[in-house]
Parts: structure tokens; C-alpha cells; sequence
């Protein structure tokens, strides 16, 4: 199937991509039937942000700034869109006060929604930044057991929150990584670094959005 338009409407048959993310952005679009899938990627990943069903609207944020699209759409199944230029987006916004609000509100959930899957990963990533040092420190220890870490000592050092740095030593010692008295965190043998490592490259392998501490 091809895509087909009459007037001010487009007919997009499923799987299409509608525009990718860092596309020149010229018109928005109201889904009259059908869903769109919205999605953010990065190096080759991409990520699901909403899937958008009738009456819905998407890529007006190309034309409230004039960026690049911030996504890419592609059609979950057979839709029909109804196009919505820049002269007539300017008139909508300028006489319906109303979709200035819902549009809004809208980016605002959608705003929000995003920001789950990157705090996620800012917290995923400061766990394995603690595991990964913890491991650097032990090797650096050699043979000598047991290697011994200060969490609030080493909280200080990776200018880390007390509490992330102190649940993730204590997520490492549930795991049999060594064990935690009195705010020291110990590695008494070289089976516990094996299991140090497995722990890192386990939390580098957790799917943003998903808790490793859970």
C-alpha cells in the first residue's frame, strides 16, 4: 500500500514511518483513525514514548519552535491523519484558547512520561558507576583479603548520595558480594570479585525503567 492524500488528509498504511526523529518538521498532525507509535532512539536504540490513538495529536512541537522533530512516528496499523499546517496552527492557537490548553497539558504528560525512562537511567548508571569502582578498588588490592571499602568514604569520592552509594553495597552483599559492618563493605575472597564482576555487568545489562535494587 501506498501513502494517499486528498485535501488536507493522508492515508498511511501500517508500519509506515511518518517522519524521523531530526526531520525538518512543517505540519502537525490529528489521528482520525488508526494509532501512531512515537519513539526516541539514540545510537541505533530506540525507545517507545506513547502510542497514540483517534482524536490524538502529534508533531506539533516542530512547529510551536521550528526544531527538528524530537521523535520519529510510524503507523501501528492502517491510520488516517488529518494534516494541520503552519498558517492554519497559527489561526487555531490565536482563536481557540481552548487547544492552546489541551496541547499543553498534553506535552506536559508527555514531558513527564519521557523523564521516567531517563531518571531510570541516571540511576542505573550511578549504580554501576559504584560497582564498577568497587571492582577497580578490590583488583587494585591483589591477593590481599579482605579488601576493605568506607561507603560514606567512597560516597565522598564519587560525589554520590550517601543513600545510593549504601543501597547498592547493600544490594551487592544480598548478592554474596562480601559483607557490610558498621559502614564498611569487605570482599574477603577472589570468589566474591567473580561475583562483583557478574553484578556489574548485570546492572549494564538492566533495561532502563526496570529497578536492579528491586
Amino acid at each position: 500500500m501506498a501513502i494517499t492524500a486528498s485535501r488536507d488528509e493522508l492515508r498511511i498504511p501500517k508500519g509506515t514511518v511518518i517522519f524521523r526523529q531530526g526531520d525538518p518538521g512543517h505540519e502537525m498532525f490529528v489521528i482520525s483513525e488508526g494509532r501512531v507509535r512515537l519513539t526516541l532512539g539514540a545510537e541505533g536504540l530506540d525507545k517507545e514514548v506513547a502510542v497514540l490513538g483517534s482524536g490524538e495529536f502529534f508533531g506539533e512541537l516542530s512547529l510551536l519552535s521550528d526544531a527538528p522533530r524530537s521523535a520519529s512516528a510510524i503507523a501501528v496499523e492502517d491510520s488516517t491523519l488529518l494534516v494541520i499546517g503552519r498558517d492554519v496552527y497559527a489561526m487555531m492557537v490565536q482563536d481557540d484558547l481552548d487547544i492552546v490548553f489541551r496541547m499543553m497539558n498534553t506535552q506536559g504528560r508527555r514531558l513527564s512520561d519521557t523523564n521516567r525512562p531517563i531518571e531510570a537511567l541516571v540511576h542505573l548508571l550511578g549504580r554501576i558507576k559504584v560497582a564498577a569502582h568497587c571492582l577497580r578498588r578490590v583488583l587494585q588490592a591483589g591477593d590481599q583479603w579482605p579488601a576493605t571499602v568506607d561507603v560514606s568514604g567512597l560516597a565522598k569520592e564519587l560525589g554520590l548520595s550517601a543513600q545510593m552509594v549504601g543501597a547498592v553495597v547493600a544490594d551487592l552483599v544480598q548478592r554474596g558480594v562480601g559483607s557490610l559492618q558498621e559502614g564498611r563493605w569487605s570482599i574477603q575472597e577472589r570468589g566474591q570479585v567473580e561475583k562483583l564482576a557478574d553484578v556489574v555487568c548485570r546492572y549494564a545489562g538492566e533495561p532502563t525503567g526496570i529497578d536492579p535494587l528491586a
